[in-house]
């Protein structure tokens, strides 16, 4: 109960400006329920061919990778929550206009925009995230954000498969109904003031392109891509469970399909459960402790996905690499914002944006390859050793560079409550 009471009054502390957030993106991901089923429409409408339908689809992923890399310049001109805003702006037109283009040019074109436009609101949400949270509640913040995302994801597809076989055309409704109405939400909120830090100071926005220099000088490019070196296994195991594991279980397992829905149903609600009363009771451990523990569970996680057999057994491993996911993610996102620069901090969030992404499109097709010539457990055990590895001469090397980055003026921050300054050696 004690755990409980503080997990509540830390969501509280976090004001109301992450509630805004908590709600337009739990908005958001409730009425995203075409993504799922956009190729099954295409096929049933009997408009283009099965390859057609597959490069329209994967131009979803194209406008996406586009909205990561290009977030970072569109942040440092036009502030975060009106990038959300035109985002969810230009997610509902797209959605809309999909189901009456009939060129499969135009079709592809306006999914690129689609894409654009959804993925877009993501790099600003954490940079809006980091604006308006406490320091030393960032993580929490970021696992509050997660179960926007999760209960979401969790809903949507649940109200798209009930609709689709009846009505396939309300689902292009209410996914613009529902960009629309967070859009609106958003923009009529007002923007949200932040409360000043400890030491009286306003939280660090992007400035500059100077600024933007000077803090590249300090060592601020070195640092990121310490982090992303780092993320990169992660991200690739863990869009297995989204793309791969729906064949896995079936067809290597030999189980039914009922056993897939149990691995989602018991990953997302261990994470609406457990994540923040997890991340509060973990406040203060220092980065590498975190992502320590968090990668050591999850190769052990993905490693029994391949090994193990059973239904029953099948639930244990997704319940190890969940919990892997409730530490690891939160604290990547909070090392990104730890080792960004006030000026590079936009550019930071959008690239590690487009390594998550990068990881969502190339999981299936390299799964698939390894598959044929390794056996159908080897995408697992992959995984879990690309994970195992690497993480210890990774966290040799970059330990100093999950310290804050310096400021502009080549000062480095005071250290924050519940920050751990790392170290490499002894």
């Amino acid at each position: 109960m004690s755990l409980l009471r503080n997990t509540a009054e830390t969501l509280r502390r976090l004001g109301p400006g992450n509630h805004i957030l908590f709600l337009t993106t739990l908005t958001l991901q409730s009425g995203s329920v075409v993504l799922p089923f956009l190729a099954a429409y295409l096929v049933n409408e009997h408009r283009y061919a099965t390859g057609t339908v597959g490069l329209v689809v994967a131009c979803y992923g194209v406008g996406a990778l586009m909205a990561d890399l290009s977030s970072g310049p569109l942040l440092r001109h036009v502030p975060a929550r009106k990038l959300m805003t035109a985002g969810l702006a230009g997610n509902a037109i797209a959605v809309t206009a999909l189901p009456y283009l009939r060129s499969p040019a135009l079709l592809a074109l306006a999914v690129v925009v689609w894409g654009f436009c959804y993925e877009i609101f993501m790099p600003a949400s954490y940079l809006e995230t980091v604006r308006l949270s406490p320091p030393r509640d960032l993580k929490i913040a970021f696992s509050f954000n997660r179960l926007a995302i999760n209960l979401g994801m969790g809903a949507g597809p649940l109200v798209g498969a009930v609709l689709f076989p009846r009505w396939p055309i309300a689902l292009f409704v209410l996914n613009a109904l529902a960009a629309a109405a967070a859009g609106l939400y958003l923009a009529t909120r007002g923007a949200t003031r932040v409360e000043p830090q400890p030491d009286g100071k306003q939280p660090d926005v992007p400035e500059s392109r100077a600024a933007t220099q000077t803090a590249a000088r300090a060592g601020g490019d070195r640092r990121i891509w310490a982090v992303l070196l780092l993320s990169v296994p992660i991200h690739y195991a863990y869009a297995l469970p989204l793309t791969f594991v729906s064949v896995y279980v079936p067809r290597d397992l030999h189980l039914p399909d009922m056993w897939v829905g149990l691995v989602f149903a018991v990953s997302a609600g261990s994470i609406v459960l457990f994540e923040i009363p997890l991340n509060t009771a973990m406040r203060d451990v220092g980065s590498v402790p975190a992502l320590t523990m968090g990668y050591a569970l999850a190769a052990s996680g993905f490693a029994l996905m391949g090994a193990v057999r059973s239904g029953p057994a099948l639930l244990l491993a997704t319940l190890v690499w969940t919990l892997a996911e409730m530490v690891v993610f939160p604290e990547l996102t909070r090392c990104v914002s730890l080792v960004s620069s006030p000026a590079t901090a936009s550019r930071n969030m959008g690239m590690y944006a487009a390594v998550m992404n990068a990881g969502l499109m190339a999981a299936p097709q390299l799964a698939l390859a390894v598959t044929a010539h390794a056996g159908p457990a080897s995408p697992w055990y992959l995984a879990g050793a690309a994970i195992a590895v690497p993480l210890p001469v990774l966290l040799l090397l970059c330990g100093r560079r999950l310290a804050p980055a310096r400021r502009p003026d080549g000062e480095r921050p005071p250290r924050r409550d519940g920050e751990t300054r790392v170290r490499t050696g002894g």
